[in-house]
């Protein structure tokens, strides 16, 4: 097995469940009617972070857990929400099928001769981490009832159950950076134990979910939707599906998770970007940055987990660049930085829009495809100041970006900050990435999202 720094293994448990307890349909008990499942969405704004609520088990325990495009396995601090009795909990057990198909990563045991969620006994064994620790715990795979809501073309939302959601217990240890409201992380990767697996297995619904975040942490919320569309968000009555631009999403053939096999190729979303334009004007750098390399290194995934889109630092200092250039000519006036951002500048000489946000050069991520909703040009993903500018004082607005360094593994992180008041549609039948650019521009947000 290999790693991407020294890890050390400590042994634990994780437990994953949803929002609400009253249960209405359940995977034994579904329709031939075609169901949207959510959950709804809240920002952090502290961390910069995304997170869900949820019940899990019986009797229900709430939990809250942070969004993770890359987790290998989602995973909860049980003991510390007080998960330890369920009646619906049962371990996954080593040399199983499903053990094999979850990813087997040893078996592993507990000495307390109490068996409880985050205590089992020959069980599949898993992993949690986060980006910002240095040790990976380890522990065993159970299952339990978790609620979300669903609805047809028909109905309204209520609340449902899923049996049999895979996940994961741990202690204390792997919290390191995650939002303070959360105990846990709930996996969206592309592998059988991510919730959009599950629900399309159990529920027999397409294989797609989207994300819908939220710009603020006021008492609105944004969403995300398992199953499809259709997507409204007042006051728009249209379904949002058509404006969606698409571009395929392609394997990363190396992993990029911090313990992983030998060949085993990444869980990660990444996309073709073939060039980054500011106001049109194209951003020169490398070419090859924006493919991998015989180790998997470079090309562009987003991360839920990166706050801000990250760049090699060629790209970087060529974009930022660029932008300087621009925003020159707009009469916009530069200041000091201020870390972690690079490229700041005098708020108040930055015009605001209701559309587009901050008036500032229009960034573009230049992917493969021709798309019919920009008439048969290249797909793009439209990045308005809204999306660009981070407001760190009241005098002070910056470029939401930062240089990774040259030594970074991904050329192009796209982080929660760019994905903000943007519909994102994973469509994993059809491997295909689909994004609106910003909601703004049509007059609604993910806060606008009403129904729970």
């Amino acid at each position: 097995m290999a790693t991407h720094a020294p890890i050390n293994i400590f042994i634990f448990s994780v437990i994953l469940f949803f929002h609400h307890s009253t249960t209405v349909i359940s995977a034994a008990t579904t329709t031939t009617s075609p169901h949207t499942f959510v959950l709804p969405v809240v920002k952090d704004i502290v961390k910069v972070q995304y997170y869900t609520s949820f019940l899990v088990g019986t009797p229900p325990v709430r939990v809250y857990t942070v969004l993770d495009l890359g987790n290998k396995y989602s995973w909860i601090a049980c003991d510390i929400y007080g998960y330890n009795v369920s009646s619906t909990f049962h371990p996954i057990l080593c040399g199983t099928p499903k053990c094999s198909a979850y990813g087997e990563n040893g078996c592993v045991g507990c000495i307390m001769p109490v068996v409880k969620p985050s205590c089992t006994k020959n069980t599949c064994g898993a992993y949690a981490y986060t980006p910002w620790g240095d040790i990976v715990y380890s522990g065993g795979q159970i299952e339990d009832t978790i609620s979300l809501y669903s609805r047809t073309p028909s109905t309204p939302f209520s609340k449902t159950s899923l049996r049999n959601f895979p996940f994961t217990c741990a202690d204390s240890g792997p919290l390191k950076g995650l939002s303070q409201h959360t105990k846990g992380v709930l996996t969206l990767a592309r592998n059988r134990v991510a919730l959009h697996s599950q629900i399309a297995s159990a529920f027999k619904v397409p294989h797609k979910f989207a994300l819908c975040f939220p710009s603020s942490s006021s008492a609105s919320h944004g969403a995300m939707y398992f199953g499809g569309g259709p997507y409204y968000l007042p006051p728009s009555r249209i379904d949002l599906t058509k404006y969606l631009v698409t571009t395929p999403l392609i394997i990363n053939p190396n992993s990029t998770a911090p313990v992983y096999s030998e060949g085993e190729r990444s869980i990660e979303y990444f996309v073709k970007v073939r060039s980054i334009k500011v106001d049109g004007i194209p951003v020169t750098f490398k070419p090859s940055l924006l493919s991998f390399d015989k180790d998997g290194k470079g090309g562009t995934k987003l991360s839920t987990l990166t706050s801000y889109t990250t760049l090699h630092s060629e790209i970087y200092k060529a974009l930022v660049g660029v932008f300087f250039s621009r925003a020159e000519a707009m009469k916009i006036t530069r200041v000091a930085s201020v870390a972690p951002f690079g490229a700041c500048f005098s708020s108040k000489s930055i015009s605001y829009n209701a559309k587009t946000g901050a008036g500032v050069p229009i960034i573009d991520l230049v992917m493969v495809n021709k798309s019919p909703v920009l008439h048969g040009k290249n797909a793009r993903w439209r990045i308005y100041g809204a999306n660009s500018m981070v407001k760190v004082s009241p005098e002070v607005s910056c470029l939401g970006f930062v240089n990774g360094g040259s030594n970074v593994r991904t050329a192009i992180v796209i982080g929660g900050q760019q994905m903000e008041d943007n519909l994102i549609e994973f469509n994993l039948a059809s491997s295909q990435l689909g994004f609106t650019s910003s909601l703004l521009h049509f007059g609604t947000s993910c806060s606008q999202f009403r129904g729970l």
